[in-house]
């Protein structure tokens, strides 16, 4: 049978700052919830969010109306007795419940929620325990300060915690493991081994299925919790269970049709590794051990070893690694040698990216690094990065950049406006033709990809990797028709990140199948296989 996917975090409508590509409408919404197979949603309108809570809420009901036993509504609301809200929690409950309403969302900024202003309507919330949804945006600085203290003073509140990140770990486990009313899913949460972690630590209960739509594709969560080594019963009631429970028994009951004659799909939606050739061109190993880098990020077991299991579960063939520490701490060195004890390993399955850090190294010491690590021991990748604080067209770089062309190497590019922007590897493109230019992130925001397919489309050297959290809706496809299905390679960020939300980002967007097996693997294969190894 297949699951009930019933997602808890959902908004449709008009909303500011909208890119003109994003998707955004009640249509938009079903046509992306069949396209992930997904039963239903729980749904917020814009306007009640943007613009004013009551006008918006009856808004709602028309976008409900459009896919009744499908669609519904999360009201939002303000503090009891504002002018512009209900005076009388009793009758503000009523009529959610005339309007078979039985979720909240507040909308940060406007008010706050100290007891004093927030106290009665919480009360409320809490004696008839309405599911209420707060973003972690709440929170400002103190994530763990803020929800501890709320949670701690409605304990049978039931709260659901959302567009959590994968660098909040240490606030939400702690909060996971001191409050049992706090719920939480994982649209953003895209934590390495999040749902067999959490099912571990705290069982199946409180973890709700979220996707992010209409901003993010729906199909990135569907993908973690396909391939999420748990017990069957435990993906049922994340799928969908859990929220129906919260909401009283409200929820959709019919899935949505398969999508026919797909062969990727029929693996992903049975959560069996793909058989299809998959190339992860994006990886940062850890140390041999490694759970995580520093009091800010957790990995759990991050290292070579760790992220090739996580693989495994899905059917990732081969990871290009650099270490965390060469990039992101600068320890260049270090970092490469934990790379080389990685592609030592595990030859069959690791690329080698190296790191060289001109603001580190001399020049000779440059050199004797670049022959080291790509004529002795065969990395293939070049990987600067913006923590270097150096224009990537910097004088310094440039005899690594000499070498690349000499031997038709990649590099891959993490842009800021200190390193260039896109403009600068269209530059450094231009420099060095033989050279293939990864721009990282490229499928981030709307405003990214468009500037990246204008560089392709002026650079055939250059390719739009696309991993990122926000696993926006729409700029895989969009990237493709832009700037050529043959310039886009799928990357995880792996373990920073869970590659599985990154891999359903693509094999569940409305590409052919043609076009997602050249992303998966294809168009990286193309650039591996023209690099000069002696």
């Amino acid at each position: 049978m297949p699951l009930h996917y019933f997602d808890c975090n959902c908004m449709v409508g008009p909303r500011p700052m909208k890119h003109p590509n994003a998707r955004w409408s009640t249509e938009h919404l079903l046509e992306d919830l069949d396209s992930a197979e997904i039963a239903g949603a729980l749904v917020t309108h814009a306007s009640a969010y943007y613009y004013d809570p009551g006008y918006g809420n009856a808004r709602l009901e028309d976008v409900v109306g459009k896919a009744s036993g499908r669609l519904f509504g999360a009201w939002c609301i303000l503090p009891l007795g504002q002018p512009d809200w209900y005076s009388d929690g009793d009758e503000m409950v009523q009529v959610m419940e005339t309007a078979d309403v039985h979720a909240v969302r507040l909308a940060p900024g406007g008010f706050s929620l100290h007891q004093d202003m927030m106290g009665p309507t919480f009360d409320v919330l809490q004696d008839h325990e309405i599911l209420t949804m707060l973003a972690v945006g709440w929170a400002g600085g103190d994530i763990f300060g803020f929800f501890h203290n709320l949670l701690t003073r409605y304990p049978r509140l039931p709260l659901l915690l959302t567009d959590a990140a994968w660098h909040q770990q240490r606030h939400v486990h702690r909060l996971m493991d001191l409050h049992e009313n706090l719920h939480l899913e994982f649209s953003s949460y895209q934590i390495n081994r999040g749902w067999e972690q959490y099912v571990d630590h705290f069982g199946d209960e409180r973890l709700l299925f979220g996707t992010g739509l209409m901003d993010k594709a729906a199909g990135a969560a569907r993908c973690f919790l396909d391939y999420a080594q748990i017990p069957e019963a435990s993906r049922e009631r994340i799928a969908g269970g859990n929220l129906k429970r919260l909401l009283g028994g409200q929820g959709p009951s019919v899935c949505p049709d398969a999508r026919s004659g797909d062969r990727i799909l029929d693996e992903a939606r049975e959560g069996v590794p793909l058989s299809i050739s998959v190339l992860d061109a994006h990886g940062h190993a850890l140390h041999e051990g490694g759970e995580g880098a520093g009091p800010r990020y957790l990995m759990h077991r991050g290292d070579a070893e760790g992220m090739l299991e996580v693989n495994a579960w899905c059917g990732i063939d081969r990871i290009a690694l650099m270490s965390w520490n060469g990039p992101v701490c600068t320890d260049a060195v270090d970092g490469n040698d934990i790379v080389h004890r990685a592609m030592r390993r595990f030859p069959e399955q690791v690329i080698g990216a190296a790191v060289i850090d001109p603001t580190h190294m001399s020049e000779g010491e440059m050199e004797s690094e670049i022959a080291k690590r790509y004529l002795q021991q065969g990395f293939v990748a070049m990987k600067p990065y913006v923590l270097m604080n150096l224009s990537y067209e910097d004088p310094g770089f440039d005899s690594w950049w000499e070498f690349g062309n000499d031997h038709k190497l990649y590099a891959l590019m993490h842009v800021a406006w200190v390193t260039g922007g896109v403009a600068g590897v269209g530059r450094l493109a231009e420099r060095f033709p033989e050279v293939s230019w990864l721009i990282a992130h490229s499928g981030m925001s709307w405003p990214m990809a468009v500037s990246v397919a204008e560089c392709i489309r002026d650079h055939p050297n250059v390719f739009a990797e696309i991993t990122y959290t926000a696993v926006t809706n729409g700029s895989i496809e969009y990237l493709c028709q832009e700037a050529g299905s043959d310039h886009v390679i799928f990357g995880s960020d792996a373990p920073m990140r869970d590659p599985r939300p990154q891999l359903g980002w693509v094999l569940w967007s409305r590409l052919p199948v043609d076009d997602r097996l050249k992303i998966l693997g294809g168009n990286y294969q193309r650039i591996l296989d023209r690099v000069i190894h002696s």
